[in-house]
Formats: C-alpha cells, structure tokens, sequence
C-alpha cells in the first residue's frame, strides 16, 4: 500500500476502528516507512490532530450473518409440491391408461 492509503486508515488504527486486514497493512507499513511512523507518532501526540473519519469502515466479521430461515424453505416447498403434483400425475397416467 501507499503511504496517503495508510495515512488514509491510521487514523482507524488509533481508534481500533480499523479492519483486521487495515490493521496487518498498517502495520506491515509502519516496519518499513520512517514517514508513517513519524506521522503516526504526531497523531498520538495530539489527538485533536486526528482527521474527522468520513465513512466508518465495517469489519466483515461483524456484518450479519443470513440465517437459514423460512425464506430458503419457501423454494424447498415449492420444489417438493411440484414433485408430488408430477408424481401424482404420472401415477394417475399409468391406472388410467
């Protein structure tokens, strides 16, 4: 990553807003570029210095996950009507003809 993304997501960092992977990339960065750390340590000295975050960024793990509910059963059942109305069908079919 680029040094103005990972400006971008240190100010996430010091809030621990920041994603799991922000974070290994944040700090991925911060082992090899002076400019971040510097730039880090200035925001920690001053948190009023901190940029205003526009867009809170949501961890994946915490979204919701869909449940199994009635909704995935709705085409079960529509598939298992079907069936038995065929089956029915074919049974009717073969005592008739």
């Amino acid at each position: 990553m680029s040094c103005e993304e990972i400006k971008t997501i240190i100010p996430l960092y010091i809030k621990h807003t920041a994603t799991e992977e922000d974070i290994s990339k944040v700090e991925e960065h911060l082992c090899i570029c002076d400019t971040c750390r510097q730039y880090l340590a200035q925001l920690m000295d001053k948190p009023n210095a901190i940029p205003a975050i526009t867009a809170p960024r949501i961890q994946e793990e915490t979204l919701p996950a869909i449940p199994a509910g009635k909704d995935s059963n709705i085409l079960e059942y529509i598939m298992l009507g079907i069936g038995v109305v065929v089956l029915l069908f074919v049974v009717f079919l073969l005592i008739k003809g």
